[in-house]
């Protein structure tokens, strides 16, 4: 019998099967990650400062809540492991996670980026470290020509160094100086 595609429908039945299981195989991925985040930031609440006033402290409630997180993607991910074992069609699986990740290539260079910003803000400062991470940002995005330079600096200026005297002169509140400028 032929689907309207001009498929068999045991053809169809076997691709679905194995869009499924790739479906299967990046929801195991993503739960492997919040998961792994989850116990990370659940050892981070536990470090907050106790307060006399709060028995539990204020990182209870945080460390609760990702605990809980950690261990319901760790039963989604048995799950998911289980329903791949049943589909078992990982077929290109390879070649279909390149073309994935070549699509998505300016969005992992981005979240790169945020994390080469986030380990560098400390140490440089918010004014540098916001400026770099905008400029760059901006021509991923935009692509690099004169207009888009111009127009990134101009903007990269505004956010970076505007948004420093913003909250030092009107609100009285100082952004991170970086051990390099803390002199």
């Amino acid at each position: 019998m032929m689907s309207p595609n001009g498929k068999s429908a045991a053809a169809d039945a076997s691709a679905s099967a194995a869009m499924r299981a790739k479906t299967e195989l990046a929801r195991l991925i993503s739960y492997v990650v919040f998961g792994l985040g989850s116990v990370y930031l659940s050892v981070r609440a536990g470090q907050l400062p106790t307060s006399r006033w709060e028995p539990l402290g204020a990182g209870s409630f945080p460390k609760l809540v990702f605990a809980v997180l950690a261990v319901l993607c760790l039963i989604a991910a048995v799950r998911a492991v289980v329903d791949i074992r049943k589909g078992g069609k990982l077929d290109g699986l390879g070649s279909a996670f390149c073309q994935w990740i070549k699509v998505r290539r300016v969005s992992f260079a981005i979240f790169g980026l945020l994390v080469v910003y986030l380990l560098a803000l400390p140490v440089v400062g918010f004014s540098l470290a916001t400026f770099v991470f905008l400029m760059i940002a901006q021509l991923l995005i935009a692509g690099i020509s004169k207009k888009t330079i111009i127009q990134s600096l101009i903007a990269a200026l505004i956010f970076s160094v505007g948004l420093n005297m913003l909250f030092a002169e009107v609100f009285n509140v100082f952004l991170p100086r970086g051990v390099l400028f803390a002199g």
